[in-house]
């Protein structure tokens, strides 16, 4: 009469919490890990995004060999690295957590948007719970505007030259006047001086 009793209870939380398992001698645990919050994706067409998974060991078992779960139906242009295949299995220890590496690519023809992809882990006798991971397609940032050149002023003889070197070339254009301006003045000044002494014959 007991153990029959014995066994609906078991059935009953069985029922009430599906992480629970029942293990051949008859007595239960709780068996189930659980994918940490992701925060949202944001990816550029023709580009990839690196972020990271947790996965922690809420139960009272310790797991071994466990990777990630991806959906079978991606949106078209996206894919996920690595493939599951390809993931390094992780051992869980009660109570702990294990990080996981996910990279996102999307083609230059994705559309954009937002897109859910779910993921989840494959440890064994868990219920596998799907975690929602928003996927944000952007379009690519255009380059940058190219900064205008300086402006060229051109000499005589067509040869462009710098702002700062035509400065330096009208610099001397005017000390050469300036030079010759002088010449000139003391030049008629010893002219007249000339003129003047030998008109009163000194």
């Amino acid at each position: 009469m007991v153990k029959p009793i014995v066994c609906a209870a078991l059935l009953l939380a069985v029922l009430a919490h599906p992480a629970v398992s029942i293990i051949e001698d008859g007595s239960v645990y709780e068996n189930y890990v659980d994918i940490g919050e992701v925060q949202p994706v944001e990816v550029y067409q023709g580009a990839s995004k690196t972020f990271s998974v947790t996965a922690t060991n809420h139960g009272n078992l310790c797991y071994g060999g466990v990777i990630l779960k991806y959906p079978r139906d991606l949106p078209e242009g996206i894919t996920i690295a690595p493939e599951e295949s390809q993931i390094e299995p992780q051992v869980i220890d009660i109570g702990e957590t294990a990080t996981y590496e996910i990279t996102i690519y999307a083609s230059e023809n994705t559309s954009v948007g937002t897109y859910n992809i779910e993921i989840a882990d494959n440890a064994a006798d868990d219920p596998n719970t799907w975690r929602d991971v928003a996927v944000s397609v952007l379009a690519p940032i255009p380059p940058p505007t190219p900064v205008p050149t300086e402006k060229v002023t051109p000499v005589a003889g067509g040869i462009p030259t710098r702002p700062a070197e035509a400065s330096l070339e009208t610099g001397r254009e005017r000390l050469t006047d300036s030079v010759l301006f002088w010449l000139v003045v003391v030049l008629g000044a010893l002219l007249g001086i000339g003129a003047f002494m030998k008109h009163k014959g000194i």
